[in-house]
């Protein structure tokens, strides 16, 4: 079929610009892994020589010509180091709450031992008595096992697996000891005294190792308010609403974090791509981000800014090689090509072309090569022709077109047919030419569109 053609066409140079984003792309996650994994304390130096070793494979990758290769592969590595960080986190917020934990059943087991050795039948040490009371009001004491385990050594016979009493059992099991070995203190046992707790040192953990000490630290003072009144009536309401609001509040930051991470990837990819006509949008960047608290509506604003304007740069220069890459490619076949036409076929639509060996007839191309859809038919470029040679043109282009899909291969674009009509299926279009640049001054009424 070569009547008129809907075609579609990458180009090298676009391929080439996508591959590059990728890349861009990645150093932009590879850097957000390393600062952040770095500052939680869950990478190695190890762990980064060897994935920065990875991504110079890949980035070899545009150098070997791989670019398929390179379009699959860098999408998956950045996906992979989102999951891996994601882990990461996860690992030091639980080791977070679990000294947050520790510290409580510390607190727990320094009041219990307080009110233990009240009743005690023989006197307390007092440096003791002081250093349980510091232990239980929440102070950080650098022995605070150790203290506790001297506690309830006091409390114990000699011979704690034949002499304790009822209530000496009874206390050790308040206690978390086990019979067998008194001064192990078992953390890890508390959550059946308050499953709650649990809950909110989890979420409090998560705000101060992602987001800082500052964001959880209201949260601290509603905790530490409840905590002074155990007895107090409303104590599981109040309970309640800190884990509904914790868990709020944690959701909001990390969506917060993520938008911020998406801004800063995408300010990076447009400083290369923009260049100075992103100054503007460039501070207003730094601007948003040196706020403490960047405003999110803003952040999304900046984020659509940014998205719009790399897409709107992106189609630019992929049209730009469309045109040029079909201009060349016909131009190869011997086809007139003129200085000027790319910019013709920008402004006018279309552009056509003329061949010395086909006198009297042309190819026009058009459309907006933005997209990447174009349109490519044979046409006369007079009246005043034997109709009789428009089937014979347009089997010689059938063969032209086969030809400029090769040259286009060749140098690493892909050109594809989206629609066409067969050979005499329309009438052959008939236009003038407007020699000085080779776009269409007028069209006849035999008009036929693809």
């Amino acid at each position: 079929m070569s009547g008129p053609k809907v075609v579609r066409i990458v180009t090298r140079e676009e391929i080439l610009a996508i591959c590059e984003g990728h890349l861009r792309r990645l150093e932009q996650a590879f850097e957000r892994w390393q600062a952040q994994a770095t500052r939680i304390g869950e990478v190695s130096a190890a762990e980064v020589a060897v994935t920065r070793a990875r991504h110079d494979s890949l980035r070899q990758l545009l150098q070997d010509d791989q670019l398929l290769a390179l379009q699959k592969e860098v999408p998956e590595e950045i996906a992979f180091l989102a999951r891996d960080l994601a882990e990461r986190e996860e690992r030091a917020v639980d080791k977070a709450a679990r000294v947050r934990q520790s510290r409580r059943n510390l607190h727990d087991n320094a009041a219990t031992l307080l009110r233990a050795l009240e009743t005690a039948t023989s006197p307390a040490d007092p440096s003791l008595v002081d250093a349980l009371r510091a232990i239980a009001a929440g102070s950080a004491h650098a022995d605070a096992d150790a203290v506790v385990a001297r506690g309830f050594a006091q409390l114990a016979p000699a011979n704690p697996v034949d002499t304790l009493s009822d209530t000496q059992r009874a206390l050790a099991d308040a206690l978390q000891v086990e019979h067998a070995r008194p001064g192990r203190w078992i953390a890890e046992d508390h959550a059946a005294r308050e499953p709650r707790l649990d809950r909110i040192d989890q979420h409090i953990a998560r705000l101060q190792t992602l987001h800082g000490d500052a964001s959880a630290e209201p949260f601290l003072r509603r905790l530490e308010a409840i905590e002074r009144d155990p007895a107090d009536p409303r104590r599981n309401m109040l309970l309640d609403s800190l884990v509904v609001d914790l868990a709020a509040t944690a959701a909001d930051w990390q969506a917060r974090r993520e938008r911020i991470a998406t801004l800063r990837t995408l300010a990076a990819e447009a400083e290369t791509l923009l260049g100075t006509s992103g100054t503007e949008l460039s501070a207003q960047v730094a601007a948003c981000l040196a706020a403490p608290d960047p405003n999110l509506a803003q952040v999304e604003a900046l984020v659509q800014k940014y998205t719009d304007a790399i897409a709107q740069e992106l189609h630019r220069r992929a049209a730009i090689a469309r045109r040029r890459a079909v201009l060349e490619g016909l131009a190869s076949l011997g086809y007139e090509v003129r200085e000027g036409m790319e910019t013709a076929w920008a402004d006018a639509g279309s552009v056509v072309l003329r061949k010395a060996t086909t006198p009297g007839y042309g190819v026009e191309v058009g459309g907006r090569a933005e997209t990447g859809r174009l349109q490519v038919r044979p046409v006369s470029l007079t009246d005043t022709r034997d109709p009789t040679r428009d089937r014979d043109i347009e089997t010689i282009w059938c063969g032209e077109f086969t030809r400029l899909r090769s040259i286009l291969a060749d140098r690493g674009s892909e050109l594809t047919i989206e629609k066409a009509l067969a050979i005499g299926e329309v009438p052959l279009k008939v236009i003038e030419f407007d020699d000085s640049d080779g776009s269409e001054a007028t069209r006849s009424s035999t008009r036929n569109s693809s």
